[in-house]
């Protein structure tokens, strides 16, 4: 997969985005269709564009006259980019574990408080921004699963594997096809959209179309599984702060892995971009023992860790399970450690949700920077 070079980005002012056709034409000469439903970014021809009402945003097929108009309507203009989805990662790991799997529970919804949980996440509706998701996987062939590709191809079939992890460990069901329950809200609904393809590539106008898709089916979070790699001293990405602060405000938490460049003690990696945002909520990984993994990189943006040690979950058929790691791992913990706050309190959404999350995380050991507020916690 590869970007469109003409293709823009365009965060439109307050005043734009109440007639954002009408501005687009007068200004640009652009014609506009709206919606997530609309059209997928790919299928743009030049002088064409989708708006995304609920995010203000649009992405344009625009010429040099074009895109120099839209400067009077739009606070930021930006070229679409290329992303790349998250590999899992396989760390070394202490063996004085606190918590181990059993024949019932894994040891990650054992350490987040989910086997004593009263919560499944019922009537909360969770989005998977990912690689899709194999719909013939026991645990999944015979669920309601709303699907969605944003990709050229327009199929959702998890041809990665990604996906499909990340989707069982947010919300994978309360009694497995096999082995004990691996998934956090096992009874929410599930939005899977395929931003990214068999090599884990994607765009940012599909992540963002997804975003969009979301927030029409009232997500309450969504687990994105895209990362690049960031320098100590680069700034977070304006584009995807807007996107995450009007998601935000809209009702919809943006969860995004913290990245798996560290090779602590040694060195410690920054934030991944998005996940470096402000407005949305980072993740890194911590193992069975509740130390930090190795992996997992640090900042004073990290809001909180979750389990992406040695964690069983469900893989792509034949194999259905196995044991994965990585902050895109963790991500999806608390994607769905989310839902189940939600259903608890249905008044708890946005800010309030991302509050309460940080809130109800367990204390753990470490400086601010490598663990957050803590462990993600489901509470009571």
């Amino acid at each position: 997969m590869s970007c469109t070079p003409h293709r823009l980005l365009a965060v439109l002012t307050t005043a734009a985005r109440a007639d954002a056709q009408r501005a687009l034409w007068r200004q640009a000469a652009l014609r506009i269709r709206t919606g997530a439903a609309a059209a997928t970014p790919y299928r743009l021809g030049l002088g064409e564009g989708i708006f995304w009402p609920r995010l203000g945003m649009a992405c344009l097929a625009a010429d040099p006259d074009q895109a120099r108009a839209l400067r009077s309507i739009a606070v930021t203009v930006l070229p679409e980019r290329c992303v790349r989805g998250r590999t899992c990662a396989s760390p070394e790991h202490s063996q004085s574990w606190l918590f181990t799997d059993c024949d019932s529970w894994t040891w990650g919804l054992k350490a987040t408080g989910v086997h004593r949980a009263r919560a499944s996440g019922a009537g909360v509706r969770v989005a998977i921004l990912d690689t899709g998701i194999d719909a013939a996987h026991p645990d999944f062939r015979n669920r309601r699963v709303h699907a969605r590709s944003f990709l050229e191809s327009g199929d959702t079939w998890d041809d990665n594997g990604h996906g499909t992890l990340c989707a069982g460990i947010a919300c994978g069901p309360y009694r497995p096809e096999a082995g004990p329950r691996y998934g956090v809200a096992c009874e929410a609904e599930l939005y899977v959209a395929k931003v990214l393809d068999r090599v884990a590539d994607g765009t940012d106008g599909a992540i963002i179309a997804a975003i969009e898709w979301a927030l029409e089916h009232e997500c309450a979070v969504a687990s994105l599984s895209v990362g690049s790699v960031c320098s100590p001293d680069e700034p977070y990405a304006a584009l995807y702060e807007a996107v995450a602060a009007r998601a935000l405000a809209a009702g919809l938490v943006l969860v995004a892995p913290a990245g798996n460049h560290s090779q602590r003690p040694r060195y410690v990696a920054p934030l991944d971009s998005p996940a470096n945002c402000p407005s949305i909520l980072a993740v890194g990984a911590v193992g069975p023992d509740l130390a930090v993994a190795n992996f997992s990189n640090g900042g004073t943006a990290l809001d909180l860790v979750a389990p992406g040690v040695a964690v069983h979950a469900s893989a792509r058929t034949p194999q259905c399970y196995a044991l994965s790691g990585g902050t895109s791992v963790a991500a999806p913990f608390v994607a769905g450690v989310a839902a189940l706050h939600a259903q608890a309190d249905p008044g708890v959404r946005g800010a309030r949700l991302r509050s309460r999350l940080r809130q109800s995380a367990r204390l753990l050991s470490g400086r601010r920077e490598d663990v957050g507020s803590g462990l993600a916690n489901c509470g009571a």
